[in-house]
């Protein structure tokens, strides 16, 4: 019950707004926006999915960088339909074939952790300066403060070489399995992962403007960074309900129809387009390097 906790959340908002109103925004979108929103999202797929290959090979390999964006896609698309992003489990099936699965453990929670720091840290910013809420200075400091600090050690763990003695002493397997990156490696990991994130939140900015949703790029990343962080938690699938209610409550100085209209079209574009091009995108990388 849990685990559908958000979905029931979902039907009782829509139980209680105008449908044909909220439609009558979404059929307006601009096609242009709406297209600079999706081709946002193939962005941030392909970039997202080298910086996986960059993780898990120290050293350039370009015969494993068509597998490994394969399994990127293919992880992905299936986290869009699972509660809590299970899909990372995916991850972790595909690299214990290759070496310790505690070690691959490690470095998938680095990833998510870049990118859950940069989440909090832009919420931090839209409360800062994007007035997101009222007298919200303070919060969005230690938040944006957090951020910074969860992304900062994320990075550290896969460039220091002092994690890898750290894991020897916990497990002597998972110390030889494990390895560091060089810092330029860790630095374009972490442009990599500004990128990728940057076209997220551009992606809903265009649709935002598709609709003319009159908000700043950082107020509505911000409301998005929020939204994203809580569909991490196991009590959703593709953000339905978690998602209308952050923008219901941050968005609140706008009509309920509008609001709910750009996170319907959030679903569409970055939960079912995102999702369905991962999985396109994950078969034709597996079939082309199961044909070499």
């Amino acid at each position: 019950m849990l685990r559908v906790l958000g979905i029931i959340l979902f039907f009782y908002i829509l139980s209680r707004v105008d449908l044909k109103e909220i439609w009558g925004h979404v059929k307006t979108v601009d096609p242009l926006f709406f297209a600079l929103a999706m081709l946002s999202q193939l962005a941030l797929l392909l970039l997202k999915s080298y910086r996986w290959y960059l993780l898990n090979n120290p050293k350039s390999a370009p015969g494993e960088l068509i597998q490994s964006m394969g399994e990127f896609f293919e992880s992905y698309a299936i986290g869009v339909v699972t509660p809590g992003r299970l899909g990372e489990m995916v991850k972790v099936g595909y690299q214990d074939k290759k070496s310790n699965r505690w070690a691959s453990v490690v470095r998938i929670l680095s990833e998510r952790g870049i990118d859950v720091g940069i989440f909090l840290a832009i919420a931090g910013a839209a409360l800062i300066w994007g007035n997101l809420i009222p007298n919200g200075q303070f919060i969005g400091i230690l938040i944006f403060c957090v951020g910074l600090i969860i992304t900062t050690l994320s990075l550290l763990i896969i460039g220091n070489s002092g994690a890898k003695k750290l894991l020897s002493i916990i497990n002597e397997n998972l110390g030889k399995a494990y390895y560091f990156h060089s810092s330029a490696r860790v630095f374009i990991i972490g442009i990599l992962s500004l990128a990728s994130n940057a076209f997220a939140f551009a992606s809903i900015y265009f649709l935002a403007m598709g609709i003319s949703f009159k908000i700043s790029f950082l107020a509505v990343s911000g409301g998005m960074a929020v939204a994203g962080i809580f569909n991490m938690l196991p009590i959703t699938v593709m953000g339905l309900g978690t998602r209308e209610l952050v923008f219901l409550q941050l968005f609140s100085a706008f009509p309920q129809a509008l609001v709910l209209a750009l996170s319907g079209l959030v679903l569409i574009v970055a939960q079912w387009g995102g999702g369905l091009m991962a999985f396109v995108l994950g078969q034709v990388f597996l079939g082309m390097k199961k044909e070499a």
